[in-house]
Parts: C-alpha cells; structure tokens; sequence
C-alpha cells in the first residue's frame, strides 16, 4: 500500500522505529536529579561558566549562549528613541479593583507626521477613546478613593488608613450597594472604621464634621456598614478580619495623642507627656476607676491631670476640654475623682519623668 507521506520514509528502505527510539538523557549530576550542561569545548559542567551577559566557558573561552533578560524593561534610551520623549516599554501598574481601565490603551497626545487632516481626526479619536476610558462604576470608584484621599491629607491620616478604608468600601460595594443612602456618610463610616483599625479612632462626631455630615446620617450609615459587612461574614463570603465584630475597643489611651498635639508645648514635652498619661490612661482603666465615664471624657481628664502635675502655665482646663470635645463640667468632674486618687494613692503618675523633661 502506497503511504499518505511518502517523504516522511524518504531515505528508508523499510519501516523501522529509529525516527521514534528515545534519546538517552543527558547524565544528571549526582544527588539533584538536574540535567548537566557542559561546554561544547571542552566538556566542563556550567557551574565554571561566567553567566552575566553571555555564557562563557572560563576553561576556554567558548561562548557558548546570550543570556534573554525577560523581565521588564525599564532602561531609559533617550529622547530621540522610538520617537517620544517617555520611550519606556513598561505599561502602568494594574490595579485589580479597576480591572477594566488598567487594561485600556493609552493614545499619545503628541502627534508626529502627517497633515492638519490627519492630526485633527487623531486628537477626535483620542477625545472619543479618553471618554470611554473608565466605565461608570470605575469611575465612581476613582471619585470616592480620592475623596478618602483628600480627607485623609487634610487630617494627617496616614497611607496605611487610607488603603484600609479603600479596602472595606470595595468589599461593602461588592456585597451590597443599598439605594437612598449618600455616598459620602458610606465613606466616612469606612475611615472611622479603618481609624479604629489602627488604633488610632476618632469620635463619630469629628468624623462626621470632616465629610460635612450631621450626626444622625453618620449613625444610619455606620448601621448599615456593619449590618453588611456581619452579614458578608456569617455566610463565608469576608475574612473574620473584615467582620466589626473584630474591632480592636477604643480605650481612653487612644484619644490623647491628637488632643494634646493641639495644646502649647514644645514637641520634647508632647513626648514624655503623651507617654506619661498613656500609660496612667492604662492603668485607671485597668483598676476601673471612671467606669461612669467614656474613654474621651476619662482622656480629657488624664489630660487635666498630667498637665495640672507638670504645671505647665496658660493652659486651662477649658481650653483642654475644648481640644477633646467635651464639656467643661464633665472634665471637671473626672478631674476631680483622678485627683482624689492620686492623694490616696490609688494611682500613681511618674513625677520624676516630668521634671527632667521639662527642666532640660
């Protein structure tokens, strides 16, 4: 019977099997089980081989291969390279929380060659590609990351709060996007929640202020925030992590750092100071001292009382309640149970400390 392939028998007289017999492996070193490769030379192993650009055998000589870099090209190569002034051959980071426009084309926006006509229809291409760039959801999105952004510029939060409350509103979004409700109250229950986070939480009220919110909108949408995210978690759909249940307790200790940064001392004093009502702050609710009071009332009043002890001039008690946000009825009354265990010993402060900062 004729073959179908007559060139694959092309130089065989009959059939045999050599084209399809294994080839022996090449020896493997003893021990790795990892194919040996040796110079085509002078037969050394590649372990002797010099491999920064080229691989060269050090034995000989022999050159035997050119390494293939794949990785990303960064390397700048002038203005005049391919044309533009950016010639980079790495594309922008991707971001998976905006799947559809980090994959998009970029169009250059200056234009070489070619007549008035041609540039023209050009830049309407690009305008047209520009505007169907981001889809509508992505947009949004972008719109609300910088409006966490700008809110957290403008009351010193740091990049690590930031990204946690863009995390929780992505996942809040994919879960439940619940109609009648601002946008802007969802937001500021995302960075309150990603303040406590961090420990380092805010009152509801001054989140509510910074978002130019009244505090009953702040309250409905922080209910609905972890009514969701409770929900996304008991049916397996979040981490633990993501659950407020999960919180850390704000503590008093908490609320002292940003108040007293606001009061009139030198920044050597706001560190032995802040350390000083930090650790008292620990201790009187440790022994539950104030139990009647909440943790920026009792932070109020181990301010008072830290400052009172250190008898640093032109700072009253109303001016301390004014930073912390409390009444000056509250904090005097606080005050007042602080420095009654102080004198019976319930309580200690760290007099010492105090002196030798304030005196050098």
């Amino acid at each position: 019977m004729q073959s179908l392939f007559p060139r694959l028998h092309k130089g065989y007289s009959e059939w045999d099997d050599t084209l399809f017999k294994k080839e022996p492996d090449a020896p493997k070193s003893a021990g790795t089980g990892i194919n040996e490769i040796f110079c085509s030379s002078c037969k050394v192993a590649h372990e002797e081989w010099d491999c920064e650009e080229f691989m060269i055998c050090k034995l000989c000589g022999e050159i035997e291969n050119k390494i293939i870099d794949s990785g990303a090209e960064y390397r700048f190569f002038g203005a005049d390279d391919r044309g533009s002034v950016d010639p980079c051959r790495v594309g922008a980071p991707t971001d998976p929380r905006f799947p559809t426009s980090t994959l998009g084309t970029m169009i250059l926006s200056h234009a070489h060659g070619g007549n008035s006509t041609t540039r023209m229809a050009m830049a309407r291409v690009r305008r047209y590609h520009s505007w169907n760039l981001l889809p509508y959801k992505e947009r949004s999105l972008l719109q609300v990351f910088e409006q966490i952004a700008l809110a957290a510029t403008n009351n010193g939060f740091d990049t690590r709060t930031m990204d946690i409350a863009k995390d929780l509103y992505v996942k809040l979004v994919a879960h439940c996007d619940r109609r009648g409700m601002s946008r802007t109250s969802v937001v500021a229950s995302c960075l309150y929640s990603a303040l406590k986070m961090v420990n380092q939480p805010r009152k509801p009220k001054e989140v509510a202020d910074m978002f130019h919110l009244s505090i009953a909108q702040f309250t409905k949408s922080m209910k609905y925030f972890q009514e969701i995210l409770c929900m996304a978690t008991q049916r397996g759909l979040l981490s633990t992590t993501a659950a407020p249940a999960s919180f850390p307790t704000t503590r008093s200790s908490n609320y002292i750092a940003n108040p007293l940064s606001r009061l009139p001392i030198t920044r050597k004093a706001y560190t032995v100071l802040e350390q000083v009502a930090v650790k008292l702050a620990n201790e009187i609710e440790d022994i539950e001292l104030c139990p009647e009071n909440m943790p920026p009332s009792l932070a109020a009043g181990v301010l008072a009382l830290v400052i009172q002890e250190s008898k640093i001039p032109d700072i009253p008690n109303e001016r301390i309640a004014g930073v912390c946000g409390v009444s000056e009825g509250t904090l005097n009354k606080c005050l007042k149970k602080l420095d009654a265990a102080l004198k019976a010993g319930t309580i200690s402060i760290q007099r010492d400390v105090i002196a030798a900062a304030l005196t050098v």
